[in-house]
């Protein structure tokens, strides 16, 4: 058996695991927990390395209707959508590895106030997750989905 984060480096080429490992999420089906204390600014995850950009809504289609049905479930619900430059076009994206169980912190998931969104990305058009704060070991690891844009019909899935 194959660790899930076994393969899956930070920086291409070099060995480096991620700062986490998967387990259940009380509420919140599965989850990333850290599996070491993280620093304040330090690389969560690195999307520019596992995430895959579908170009267009077609051949996302085509990639969701090839799998068994159980996995397609779970790859439309780890799809976003999101411009890689200023101006660009959106594209839809989908995480290929076991960063996909990051839970949500965000407003609709919890309570920012009490700061427990602790990762998220760089900018509007990164991949690159930090930690927003200091995150202890066992800690789970939230981002906010709501930081991309969700108007599905500027990626051509808008039921037509």
């Amino acid at each position: 058996v194959v660790p899930p984060t076994l393969g899956y480096s930070l920086v291409p080429g070099i060995p480096i695991p991620p700062p986490y490992y998967a387990k259940q999420s009380p509420g919140k089906g599965r989850g990333l927990f850290a599996s070491r204390p993280i620093s304040k600014g330090e690389l969560v995850h690195n999307g520019q390395v596992s995430d895959v950009t579908f170009p267009n809504a077609i051949l996302f289609r085509e990639f969701v209707f090839s799998l068994p049905r159980d996995y397609a479930c779970d790859v439309v619900e780890w799809v976003w959508m999101q411009q890689l430059k200023k101006g660009g076009e959106y594209h839809l994206h989908l995480d290929m590895s076991v960063s996909a169980l990051m839970n949500s912190g965000g407003a609709h998931y919890g309570d920012q106030k009490s700061k427990t969104v602790n990762a998220v990305p760089e900018d509007e058009y990164s991949g690159k997750f930090y930690a927003t704060r200091d995150i202890k070991e066992g800690e789970e690891i939230l981002t906010d989905y709501d930081v991309f844009n969700t108007k599905w019909s500027l990626v051509g899935l808008d039921g037509k």
